[in-house]
């Protein structure tokens, strides 16, 4: 089963995983905040070069995907039309991707929660 990590200490990510809970029908996805007990076993395991990324991660069979390659995954797990979402956003260049998420990360805690 996939675990996909998230900042707890953040109302917007915080949101975002009960959006994703809501949404996850079939129980894909294993939601932990990073800075919890199970959280800090999991992430004891994270690749050197993945440990500063201000990110969300989905950790797959050993295998860390952050930032937007990480939401492209949640979104492959969710309902039909959330995986041609999903799809149309992996069709854009990753880095241009990753910036895009990287704007987002950075004011996520000044930003208003998804409404539910």
């Amino acid at each position: 089963m996939p675990t996909v990590l998230f900042d707890g200490f953040c109302a917007t990510c915080n949101r975002w995983a009960q959006w994703i809970s809501k949404r996850d029908s079939k129980n894909m996805f294993e939601l932990i905040p990073q800075d919890s007990p199970e959280g800090d076993i999991v992430m004891k395991s994270c690749p050197s070069n993945l440990k500063e990324v201000d990110s969300v991660y989905i950790v797959n069979q050993g295998k860390w995907f952050a930032r937007s390659s990480a939401v492209c995954r949640m979104l492959w797990g969710l309902g039909l039309h959330w995986k041609f979402a999903g799809t149309f956003l992996w069709l854009i260049p990753r880095p241009i991707r990753d910036f895009g998420y990287d704007m987002v990360a950075k004011r996520r805690h000044g930003l208003r929660p998804l409404n539910s």
